[in-house]
């Protein structure tokens, strides 16, 4: 081998064909001698860099998807007719509620859904999508239970947000500590979404942070700063939203013995008919309902009785809905707005961005009463009420959805169900209906219900599996 690689392959090389040692390397002729080196060349191990550029090793400790489920996810996810984004989304749900990873060899069929929901989909899917991604920008991965004071700022911005607002609840004092410490060194994406977790449990010892970032570089983080801060308990001061939306509600008192307030609203001549909504929202959404209260010297229930107008209650709907007060939600749902899901369809569902599952479910149990709906109700609002929800409903709440006019229709009229409605049926299905509604959704054409029926069987499948 040394006689090949150190005297023949240079003279080869260098055009030589007389004089070569061949009988040194036991070969005939110069063309037997190439052949050699070539065969020997394979074998020959190249040199060793003087250092490696390794990665940290990926150790993710979620249970791998089983095959059953495995296979059902394949199908909904990667065929020619995919699931749409929705039901993706739900599925995320699922895996992150159960600690269920994606099997490794799936990740590059799956790009698209693990580029979009990396962060949830665990350290092997992170690290799948950051590959192209240079070392100093990519994200370190860390699951909700293993975060602690000393590593959450490490995590990805949902997830730190999501430890910080946990956090808030149990110590609101140590909670905006982190906060502050880790400040400097967030985005301003990062800084919004930690700012929203301190909503929780505000105080009068939430001032001087708070305070300190009217001069921040983000303009989101200074105007959301600026209403947590008129927020605070004994809050003295100009309240820019408390003040507009006195300007438009007006007072009149009626009775001699026995004074009684009357509260009505006045719209801007500019708001027109499909910018109600919006107007009401931006308006009264920042306010508080105990501030508006005290502002009208009348407790909150006595305000919403006081109100003699749909546009007023729609408004204090909407600050129940901010505020999660849920038994003012309930109150006007129950006795004054018979409709009170009409508002919402103009609306976005990350109004409920703050709202855990359980919340949700209630929330959207007061609201959307299916057992109200009219012949006139929009068929669309089954998805609209999806998007609230981001998942399953109660039974009860189900229950009364396929007793709807508007489900009911689709059998009765044997007409063509929307895959939107498909989907979101099966999105908010509960487990113990799932054959119930499997049933029902087998009656109709497979290319608008497959997708829903296939997502029906993976929930049974996820949920059956020991993690």
């Amino acid at each position: 081998m040394s006689s090949l690689t150190n005297v023949i392959v240079p003279r080869l090389l260098s055009g030589a064909k007389d004089g070569l040692p061949l009988d040194a390397a036991g070969v005939g002729d110069a063309l037997q001698a190439l052949a050699l080196v070539g065969q020997a060349m394979r074998f020959e191990r190249p040199l060793s860099p003087e250092q490696f550029d390794a990665g940290n090793a990926v150790v993710d400790h979620a249970t791998i998807v089983p095959d059953a489920a495995r296979k059902l996810l394949l199908r909904l996810l990667t065929v020619k007719n995919q699931a749409s984004s929705r039901l993706t989304a739900a599925i995320v749900r699922k895996l992150t509620e159960r600690r269920i990873r994606l099997h490794p060899f799936d990740l590059p069929k799956l790009e698209t859904m693990v580029r979009a929901y990396a962060e949830h989909l665990g350290a092997e899917a992170l690290a799948f999508s950051n590959r192209e991604v240079p070392v100093t920008q990519q994200q370190n991965y860390f699951s909700p239970d293993s975060l602690n004071a000393s590593n959450w700022m490490h995590a990805t911005p949902a997830v730190k947000a999501g430890y910080i607002q946990e956090r808030r609840k149990s110590d609101p004092e140590a909670a905006r500590g982190l906060v502050t410490t880790a400040w400097q060194a967030e985005s301003a994406e990062s800084r919004v979404r930690l700012l929203e977790a301190l909503r929780e449990n505000l105080s009068e010892a939430d001032a001087p942070f708070l305070k300190g970032l009217d001069k921040d570089r983000a303009p989101r983080v200074r105007d959301l700063a600026a209403r947590l801060l008129v927020r605070l308990p004994g809050f003295e001061g100009d309240d820019p939203p408390l003040r507009a939306a006195l300007e438009r509600i007006k007072v009149t008192t009626s009775g001699i013995l026995f004074k009684k307030k009357s509260l009505t609203l006045e719209l801007p001549a500019t708001v027109r008919e499909n910018t109600v909504m919006a107007w009401l929202n931006e308006t009264f959404g920042p306010v508080g309902l105990d501030k508006l209260a005290n502002a009208l010297s009348l407790s909150v229930e006595a305000m919403v009785a006081a109100a003699k107008q749909d546009e007023l209650l729609v408004a204090f709907l909407l600050m129940a809905t901010q505020d999660k007060r849920l038994d003012i939600v309930k109150l006007i749902s129950d006795g004054h707005l018979h409709a009170s899901w009409e508002p919402f369809m103009r609306l976005e569902a990350d109004l409920l961005a703050q709202y855990p599952p359980e919340m949700r479910q209630v929330w959207a149990a007061y609201i959307f009463r299916p057992d109200r709906w009219t012949n006139d109700t929009a068929r669309w609002i089954i998805g609209q009420m999806a998007r609230f929800l981001g998942g399953e409903a109660t039974q009860a709440l189900f229950s009364d959805l396929l007793r709807s006019k508007q489900w009911q229709s689709f059998g009765n009229e044997k007409t063509y169900l929307d895959t939107d409605i498909a989907d979101s049926m099966a999105i908010m299905c509960p487990a113990p209906m799932r054959s119930l509604l499997r049933t029902q959704l087998a009656a109709f054409d497979p290319a608008e219900c497959g997708n829903a029926i296939l997502f029906l069987d993976l929930m049974d499948k996820l949920e059956t599996t020991d993690v």
